[in-house]
């Protein structure tokens, strides 16, 4: 936890927000990792995919919330793998969840 907050922390001093395709990449990377379950990491990249789509026909200032919002739901998402040990290591969920928190309220505290 504490590597993420180091990793992130120069987040904190030049905020930006991530381009939704990010959003999308992390995701990815469960495709890839969480072989456990590949049918559920389908569906929420489906999920992410769908999200991505919305940004792109929203207003600016609504596509920032939302891009917020989908780094939070990544958190709740690295906090479910992590509590029930299942899709990844539990150190990379650790990681990954506070990494997620981190730019989801960066976001939120600089451009709302």
């Amino acid at each position: 936890m504490a590597l993420a907050v180091a990793v992130s922390f120069d987040f904190w001093e030049a905020p930006l927000v991530p381009p939704v395709w990010t959003l999308l990449l992390c995701q990815a990377a469960y495709l890839l990792w969480g072989w456990r379950a590949p049918r559920v990491q389908l569906a929420v990249f489906s999920l992410y995919a769908a999200l991505a789509a919305v940004v792109i026909m929203v207003s600016p200032h609504a596509g920032v919330l939302l891009i917020a919002l989908g780094w939070g739901a990544h958190a709740v998402w690295d906090l479910l793998h992590h509590l029930r040990n299942a899709v990844v290591l539990r150190w990379w969920s650790e990681f990954c969840g506070v990494f997620d928190l981190v730019i989801a309220v960066t976001i939120l505290l600089k451009w709302f």
